[in-house]
């Protein structure tokens, strides 16, 4: 036996809300703001990355301060949100939000929620007499639980909106009793009263809606293998010839019979409405006669209402009562709703001009092909959803990594200037080293080694220009130094030749016998006092005595002395 695996087309057909919960509710002045008739859902992780002050907006989140919040984000109000919604009504109640993927934040209806409305209709079918439920599907204890081998997948929604609802309620007391809608309480004690009168504030609620016209996709398995391994093993099944029917027939079977369960239900809803009118009840009735008209004479759809607004009487399979007026009455005193009429009020959406019943969905059974199309338009949003969750992520591990590559450049750069530096500093000690040692093309060779590293270094090019000086100037000293060398080659005679002054004479012999090795003897004698002799008179006069001996000896001196007439 081989389970059966069809794809399905869910059809929102009037305002439907999957609840995340009472501790997912938006919270106006912490979760949402209202501004020029949208509703803002605000994302706080958005708020830092655009900028806003974080401390100042938690603040403000303290004192749930809409005003503030919306002066705090001026034009960053869209930019900063997670969702924006139009705003039916003004309010300052929470806002049911609708269940959504973790992931793509996409709408999403719980396959456990379309499981469960499945049930509540098997149930109607299924049941005899006052048989609870356990007696019906069986437990899970001892594996016969009917509703486990019906599988129903997660239904992923395009979006939402955000849709006012209204309680329509009855009013009245004993056997007289009229339609009408709860409103806000206005005596003392606060308490809620009813009348005929719509109004859309007072007593009402926003709910986070997939709205009608709006499609997903699934799918739903009929486990026929397992379920025919339980019915071999002489399990007791309870109403074993219609689980059969269901589990090993086609799911357009089981269609038809929630289909009859529905219409019913909507029938004796149309009664009750009919009887006790008020403000706009006509357009639930048309509504109503809508719903009806989308039930199909064959399986070859269903009607489903589920979650938010689903009521007393399709929550409970709607076998109890065959008509919605003959409900009875709360009898106990101790009940607080003690001599009203029981399950009185219906829960109402309003949406594109009219009050719609909520939670009505249509299935049918899609080919494999649809079913495929619509995936791959799902994984092209979840990718695309994918892309604007990473592109945050991406935009800073891209600004990192240009942080680090600029640190890493600044680094390198740092540790470059460092070795620039330091090959400078070697290049110029050594060429001081050289200059030092009067080494002067080392010396500028280094020096220059250095310019090229820092072309515009004041203190090189100093240096640079001092090195060229003291070698320009020892290459003249050195050039001299040759030339005094050939001349005091030459004999003494030859050297003093043409001096004219006494102190020229001495200093000049003095050199003389200090270059070549040079000795005085009667040969350079003469040729100094003829040299002096030579000298007018005046100049004669200042001939040193002391200069004299220290160049030529005491004795030679005092010799051309006594010669001279100046001893």
């Amino acid at each position: 036996m081989e389970d059966k695996k069809y794809h399905i087309e869910l059809e929102v057909l009037t305002p439907l809300s999957a609840g995340a919960g009472n501790d997912n509710e938006w919270t106006k002045g912490i979760d949402f703001v209202q501004k020029d008739q949208k509703v803002y859902v605000i994302d706080i992780k958005k708020a830092a990355e655009e900028g806003v002050d974080i401390d100042k907006l938690t603040a403000l989140f303290l004192k749930s301060d809409d005003k503030g919040i919306c002066l705090l984000l001026g034009d960053k109000i869209e930019k900063v949100s997670r969702l924006v919604f139009d705003s039916p009504v003004n309010t300052n109640n929470s806002i049911k939000s609708f269940i959504r993927t973790q992931l793509y934040d996409k709408p999403l209806i719980p396959g456990s929620s379309i499981k469960g409305s499945l049930r509540s209709a098997l149930f109607n079918y299924l049941r005899d007499s006052e048989e609870e439920n356990a007696a019906v599907f069986g437990n899970m204890k001892d594996g016969t639980d009917f509703m486990r081998f019906i599988r129903v997948s997660d239904v992923e929604m395009p979006s939402t909106v955000l849709v006012n609802t209204k309680i329509f309620n009855l009013q009245g007391k004993g056997n007289d009793w009229q339609g009408g809608w709860k409103h806000k309480g206005t005596d003392k004690e606060g308490n809620s009263h009813t009348d005929s009168k719509y109004s859309p504030n007072g007593f009402n609620t926003l709910y986070e809606c997939v709205a009608p016209g709006q499609k997903g996709y699934g799918n739903i398995s009929m486990a026929s293998g397992a379920y025919h391994l339980l019915e071999k093993g002489n399990a007791a099944i309870s109403h074993k010839e219609k689980k059969s029917q269901l589990i090993y027939g086609s799911l357009q079977d089981m269609f038809s019979v929630v289909n009859r369960v529905t219409k019913g239900y909507l029938e004796k809803e149309r009664e009750f409405f009919e009887k006790y009118a008020a403000e706009r009840s006509e357009e639930i009735l048309e509504n109503i006669n809508y719903l009806l008209s989308q039930i199909p004479a064959d399986g070859s759809c269903c009607l489903l209402k589920m979650s938010a607004g689903v009521g007393f009487h399709s929550i409970t399979g709607d076998w109890q009562y065959e008509d919605y007026d003959d409900t009875g009455f709360y009898d106990s005193p101790k009940d607080r709703n003690y001599g009203k009429k029981k399950y009185k009020s219906r829960k109402t959406a309003e949406y594109d001009g009219s009050i719609q019943l909520m939670g009505f969905v249509k299935i049918r059974i899609t080919d494999e092909e649809e079913s495929k199309a619509w995936e791959e338009k799902m994984q092209k949003e979840h990718h695309d959803r994918v892309e604007q969750i990473l592109l945050p992520l991406k935009k800073k591990e891209e600004e990192k990594e240009k942080r680090i590559a600029e640190e890493k450049q600044k680094q390198e750069a740092r540790q470059e200037e460092a070795r620039k530096q330091e090959t400078c500093r070697q290049l110029i000690e050594a060429a001081r080293q050289h200059f030092a040692d009067e080494n002067w093309d080392e010396a500028l060779a280094k020096a220059q080694q250095a310019t090229d590293i820092y072309p515009n270094n004041k203190e090189i090019a100093e240096f640079i220009e001092r090195i060229k000086r003291d070698k320009a100037s020892a290459e003249y000293s050195l050039k001299e130094q040759a030339a005094a060398t050939q001349r005091f080659s030459q004999p003494l005679a030859e050297v003093i030749k043409g001096k004219t002054s006494a102190g020229n004479l001495i200093g000049t012999t003095a050199k003389w016998l200090k270059s070549e090795g040079h000795s005085f003897g009667e040969e350079e004698y003469a040729a100094l006092l003829q040299g002096f002799k030579s000298l007018p008179p005046k100049e004669l006069k200042k001939a040193k005595r002391k200069d004299l001996v220290k160049s030529i000896g005491e004795v030679h001196a005092s010799r051309i002395l006594k010669e001279l007439g100046m001893e």
